[in-house]
This record gives C-alpha cells, sequence and structure tokens, in this order.
C-alpha cells in the first residue's frame, strides 16, 4: 500500500475507540495509550525545543513520570493534548531539519535527528493502532514496511530503557560463547539476533542458504521484535530444545 499515512490512520482509529477499551499494549486502555502518545510528543518537543535554544541537555524523563499526570485527565481534554502536542512536535522537528538535517538531540539515550524522530512516530502509529484493533488490511501494510524493521533494531538495541527491548526480556545473556538466531521474512533480508555473556546484537543480513530459527510474515516479525504476537499470522518456528527456550524468552512466541 504506497503512500500510507500512519499518524492520519491512527488518529482516524484512536478517535473511533472508545476510552475504556483494552489494548493490546501492556494491559492499557485506550485512554492510557493516548497519555502515553501525547506525554511523549510532548517530552519530545521540549527536548528539541530546548537543543535549539541551547539550554543544558537533560536527561529523558521515564514514562511515568511524563505519563501519569496524562492520565489522570478527562478523556476528551486528553485527545485535544494529543492533537495540539503532535502539533507542537511538527513544528519542533521542522525547525531542527532546517538547523541542519544532521542535528541530532539525545532521546531515550540515543542521538536522534529529525529524520529518526519522524520514523519513530512512524513507527509508533504503526505499532499501537494494532494495539487498539489487531489486524486489518491496512494496519498490516504499515507493519509489513521494511524500513519499520531497519528502524526497530536500531531503536531495540540502543534505547535500553524501552520495556520491549529483547535485551530486557531475556534476563541473563548466553555465558561462554554466543548464540545467534536468524528471523526470515522473504523477500527482505533476515533479522540476524546475536546473544553473547555481554550484549544483544540484531542485524540486517540478505537471505542465505542458512536455515532460519524462524520463518513469518514481515508484519507480524516487526510485532515479534516489538514484543507482540499477530494470533492470525502462521509462525514457521525451526528451533528446538535450548533455542527454542531462548526464543521464547526474547519474543512472543
Amino acid at each position: 500500500m504506497p503512500n500510507i499515512d500512519e499518524v492520519a490512520e491512527l488518529v482516524a482509529t484512536l478517535f473511533a475507540t472508545p476510552a475504556n477499551r483494552t489494548t493490546a499494549c501492556r494491559g492499557w486502555t485506550a485512554h492510557e495509550l493516548v497519555a502515553h502518545l501525547a506525554a511523549g510528543a510532548a517530552e519530545e518537543a521540549e527536548l528539541i525545543e530546548a537543543h535549539l535554544a541551547d539550554a543544558p541537555p537533560r536527561p529523558t524523563r521515564s514514562h511515568d513520570d511524563r505519563e501519569l499526570p496524562y492520565r489522570a485527565r478527562a478523556d476528551s481534554e486528553l485527545r485535544d493534548e494529543l492533537v495540539s502536542n503532535a502539533a507542537r512536535l511538527a513544528v519542533a522537528l521542522e525547525k531542527l531539519a532546517a538547523a541542519d538535517p544532521g542535528n541530532a538531540v539525545e532521546f531515550t539515550g540515543r542521538p536522534m535527528t529529525a529524520a529518526d524522530f519522524a520514523m519513530h512516530s512512524r513507527s509508533e502509529c504503526s505499532l499501537h493502532r494494532w494495539d487498539l484493533v489487531g489486524r486489518d488490511d491496512v494496519g498490516w501494510a504499515m507493519l509489513g514496511q521494511p524500513e519499520l524493521t531497519r528502524h526497530a533494531l536500531t531503536v531495540l538495541t540502543t534505547m535500553s530503557t524501552l520495556p520491549e527491548a529483547p535485551a530486557n526480556r531475556v534476563g541473563t545473556l548466553v555465558e561462554n560463547g554466543s548464540q545467534q538466531f536468524v528471523l526470515r521474512s522473504a523477500p527482505y533480508e533476515d533479522v540476524v539476533v546475536t546473544l553473547t555473556d555481554h550484549e544483544l546484537t540484531m542485524t540486517l543480513e540478505p537471505i542465505s542458504a542458512t536455515p532460519c530459527d524462524v520463518s513469518l510474515d514481515p508484519a507480524a516479525r516487526l510485532l515479534l521484535l516489538w514484543g507482540r504476537r499477530e494470533p492470525s499470522a502462521p509462525v514457521d518456528l525451526a528451533a528446538g530444545g535450548d533455542r527454542r527456550a531462548m526464543l521464547e524468552k526474547l519474543f512472543a512466541l
């Protein structure tokens, strides 16, 4: 599906969803999901604005610190704030890009350019739309875009505080050596996950003769990387034994 407007698709879905509807995102209701998005947009905008004003940098606030005040708002007020915060972020990103396309602002431990922030917004909109409504044609096309997988690999290995980061789900890494897993979604590149005793890396590699551990649809693979699982999407899990157990820790298998 060409020319997908992920932000518009999410907003249309959100405004058609009752506040108390449960979602697939960490047990949140739609209201709490809107609070997450509104607070995130405000935090990103504030960090960018401070950077452009040459203010001293500060750490990104935790999810709870920035989201709890938003969750306490009436739902109609909260949704209005989401729209205004998103507009504020859009203006901040335009100014950041105009100042220097390579200009980077640290967010959750990672330097982010205006293009990085824009891609992050596209990714969040695609994932959280699925959290609200599950699988449909529009959402599946959104999730299947290869650039969102490339973004996921970067973010999930550099934003260490993200609860979705595989390294935070596995507990202890491999001791005395390394372990490698291949997640295949033809015709796109393989996602190769490497575990050692001190780090987890995820890279894109050309499809090769190497057997894969997991074969699945590109959209389903993106969900898997973010700790989610689409029940209607078939997953061919070739790994067994200890390898399977490790994959089950890493991803929602």
